[in-house]
């Protein structure tokens, strides 16, 4: 690791950290099975050498209860201080920030920097970048599938705030990947690359539909319910392919 600095407490944070977070929504459970197995298959055996730091299960209360929320029925991916808004369509809580899992996540940002963050979501089968920064990123997450492994997904780049890049789908209120992609500034105006990786509710089409459908979430529920051992060995190549790229990724 030849490059280096020092936080404030003094000890060493090492350049160039790639951040993964699962579980982030507590009935996401395929997302925290796959940063746990990207450790196991990827990281364990020397595969992936890069700084990473993971976070399988950033919600483990909503894990335990099977629910989106949190143990105070609020929404963490709605919670942070971009745009919030309380009354979004998601609980959003009393005020950014208001809950602990957000703060403790927002609070290793600000200290050590990731330069790169995965965050894995269900079920909208997408790569999406948040801020000009990431697109790069975006690009070599998809380029490390293979053809067949791309057709369930996408690749999405959010609006900025100066509307550089238009999209009609807009901003989350409250979105932790929107923060990260446009409210976090490191020292030297550097900002993270920010990728909120969706995977898809059905990891074999052919192709992704757009729009999707009408209860698409509900129906992968009902998969993950029958046979989850199925769906992970549907999507995981393809996300250990596109997370080991992300590790990889210059900044």
């Amino acid at each position: 690791m030849a490059e280096s600095n020092f936080d404030l407490a003094g000890s060493i944070r090492p350049a160039n950290i790639t951040l993964v977070i699962g579980g982030l929504h507590g009935d996401e459970k395929a997302t925290v099975t796959l940063v746990a197995t990207f450790r196991e298959v990827c990281v364990a055996r020397e595969a992936v050498r890069s700084p990473l730091v993971m976070i399988p299960l950033a919600n483990p209360d909503g894990f335990v209860a099977n629910t989106r929320y949190n143990a105070n029925g609020v929404d963490l991916n709605r919670n942070c201080d971009s745009r919030w808004d309380s009354d979004s369509t998601e609980p959003s809580g009393p005020h950014p920030w208001s809950e602990p899992e957000s703060r403790a996540i927002r609070d290793f940002i600000i200290a050590y920097q990731p330069a790169k963050i995965v965050s894995l979501h269900w079920a909208l089968a997408e790569i999406d970048a948040d801020g000009p920064q990431s697109t790069g990123l975006a690009r070599r997450m998809w380029n490390a599938m293979t053809p067949e492994q791309r057709a369930p997904y996408r690749v999405r780049v959010s609006p900025s705030r100066t509307g550089e890049t238009p999209d009609p789908e807009g901003f989350c209120p409250g979105s932790f990947g929107q923060w990260c992609g446009y409210g976090v500034q490191y020292a030297g105006g550097m900002r993270p690359a920010m990728i909120t990786l969706e995977l898809p509710y059905d990891p074999v089409a052919l192709t992704r539909p757009h729009p999707l459908p009408e209860g698409h979430l509900a129906q992968l529920h009902t998969t993950w319910a029958k046979n989850p051992t199925a769906y992970i060995e549907a999507v995981q190549p393809a996300v250990h392919r596109m997370l080991a790229a992300a590790c990889q990724y210059p900044r």
